[in-house]
């Protein structure tokens, strides 16, 4: 895993303040994803596509995000172009694990096609996991 900061600043935004955070630690870069996290914030920026070849350094990253903050970790889908099962996997294997601590994945920006994937699974009803907010159709 490659962890860089990006920007100089060490801080984030207050999790309490409206200004939107600032995703300042590259948690992975590769030819076919990029995930970028919040330094001052439980939040992750995903983009690109998450698959098989892939799956160990978005569990890698989520388990980072969660280390470095407390509560429930948020997650932003919108720039997601492809997921496969393995994908999804790693995301409700994560909620799990924040259920089990008395936290909630959310994923924010979910494209339909993979909220439909999670739906026909079932896996939509994880323990600790809430889609929220698809991005406008």
């Amino acid at each position: 895993m490659t962890v860089w900061r990006t920007t100089g600043g060490e801080g984030g935004p207050d999790p309490g303040a409206r200004e939107a955070p600032r995703y300042d630690i590259v948690e992975h870069d590769s030819a076919l994803l990029r995930i970028t996290a919040a330094s001052g914030a439980p939040r992750v920026l995903l983009a690109g596509e998450v698959d098989v070849s892939n799956t160990a350094e978005v569990a890698r990253a989520l388990r980072a995000v969660q280390e470095r903050a407390s509560g429930d970790l948020h997650a932003d889908l919108a720039g997601v172009e492809f997921m496969d099962v393995a994908g999804l996997r790693a995301f409700s294997e994560a909620a799990r694990a924040l259920h089990d601590r008395g936290g909630l994945l959310v994923l924010h920006g979910v494209p339909l096609h993979i909220e439909r994937l999670f739906t026909l699974i079932g896996w939509h009803t994880t323990p600790g996991l809430e889609i929220h907010c698809p991005p406008p159709r």
